[in-house]
């Protein structure tokens, strides 16, 4: 997932030479859903999306696709491959503080001490040498990226316990790609339409979204959001190498030391005997009003079960056979 999520931020740049913002966000989407949409049919699978999933999906493909995806591109039309990259590893704070309160995911130390190291080296990155990464006020709108990013995960979550990760992949490509689709203009000239541009479009497209969102999915599956999240502090590392070779945008000293810290808590955080320790049921689980209350701390509440939530319970005879 990783290593194909690094060239993104990279092709991104490529196509933004040809594209708006606006036109990209609705052309990747778009295009990543008739991608899995083939795949889906050529495989025949059947699609498990119920009703009450639909309201869920709708926010998630809003926050973590048109959303987030409109920002990213306007952000980058000005800030680095690598620096995006590194500004968007604010989003697992965010998601580690969400899940903390909303999910009530809970960690052991090692995995809260490996939080701390790696967003000191994305400290350390983002700010130890503000000019050579290219930090600037757009830099803000990645920064809001990163914080829809974070909600996504949250409200995505309880939907990968039931509809399978390449599907949900499928249905917020389609909804995120409508979604961005009335700010496109689609008035590139074709004169600046190059091979490196469509290359730039497939690897944006299949290897950037179809495959590292459905294994990300995948990933967050069978572990927590600030497990699945924290994944993404590793990706800075490949996309300024890449921002590097590929764009000439040259890494700074403080980028490399930042980047390697950031791998180490990382590598902490992974060791960790990450664990779901409920104190009750989450603020977006739709589970019991009140979780457990500490001193000090406003309970949180949910919202209440509604009927298909309810186990189903039968009372037999005695005398039945």
């Amino acid at each position: 997932m990783v290593g194909a999520t690094a060239p993104a931020y990279v092709a991104t740049r490529e196509a933004l030479t040809v594209l708006s913002p606006q036109d990209l966000t609705s052309l990747r989407f778009l295009g990543a859903a008739a991608v899995l949409g083939l795949y889906l049919l050529v495989n025949r699978q059947r699609l498990r999306i119920t009703r009450r999933d639909v309201p869920r999906l709708l926010a998630a493909a809003l926050c973590g696709y048109a959303g987030f995806g409109l920002l990213l591109s306007l952000g980058q039309s000005t800030v680095p491959a690598g620096t995006t990259s590194l500004l968007l590893n604010i989003s697992p704070v965010f998601a580690f503080i969400l899940g903390y309160f909303v999910l009530v995911e809970r960690t052991t130390t090692l995995g809260y001490i490996g939080m701390v190291v790696a967003v000191g080296g994305v400290v350390i990155v983002t700010f130890g040498d503000s000019t050579a990464t290219g930090f600037d006020e757009n830099a803000l709108l990645i920064v809001g990226a990163a914080l829809l990013l974070s909600v996504f995960l949250i409200v995505q979550q309880p939907l990968l316990a039931r509809v399978p990760a390449v599907e949900i992949v499928f249905w917020s490509c389609a909804i995120g790609g409508i979604g961005a689709l009335p700010l496109a203009t689609f008035d590139a000239d074709p004169a600046q339409v190059t091979t490196s541009f469509w290359m730039a479009i497939v690897v944006l497209v299949v290897l950037s979204t179809v495959l590292a969102n459905s294994m990300w999915n995948v990933t967050l599956k069978h572990s927590s959001v600030a497990e699945g999240g924290s994944l993404l502090l590793v990706v800075p590392i490949f996309s300024l190498l890449l921002g590097w070779l590929v764009l000439g945008e040259a890494p700074s000293l403080a980028a490399i030391g930042g980047g390697a810290i950031a791998l180490a808590g990382v590598v902490m955080l992974s060791q960790a005997t990450s664990r779901r320790k409920l104190a009750g049921p989450g603020l977006l689980t739709g589970a019991i009003p009140i979780i457990d209350v500490h001193p000090g701390l406003v309970p949180i509440v949910t919202m209440p079960l509604t009927l298909a939530d309810l186990p189903h319970f039968e009372m037999v005879s005695p005398d039945a056979d």
